[in-house]
């Protein structure tokens, strides 16, 4: 088993014919602490709910521990992702958000 915790090879989403994300290639090693920086509309959150599972790449995988997690649903993965604006989701009661 390799240092990798985290891999995006070659990753791409698009909403249509917009393109969000091009071809990010990264590689987060096990204890790593690791920072995605760039202005706003760069891609950054949409990478972090690609990793999380909340939204699926295009094209490109995703790896986690060197096994792919691009069909994994978010409930089966081992991260977390708490957004800035620490927002519920209305639909779900109190339960099923702390849950998630």
């Amino acid at each position: 088993m390799s240092d990798i915790a985290v891999e995006l090879r070659g990753v791409d989403k698009s909403y249509g014919a917009h393109a969000i994300v091009r071809g990010v290639s990264l590689a987060v090693r096990r204890g790593e602490f690791f920072s995605l920086l760039g202005p706003s509309g760069c891609g950054k959150t949409t990478c972090l709910r690609m990793i999380a599972g909340f939204e699926h790449p295009s094209s490109g995988e995703i790896l986690f521990n060197d096994h792919a997690v691009n069909g994994m649903p978010p409930p089966a993965r081992d991260v977390n992702l708490v957004f800035q604006s620490y927002a519920l989701f209305p639909h779900m009661t109190v339960h099923e958000n702390i849950a998630l």
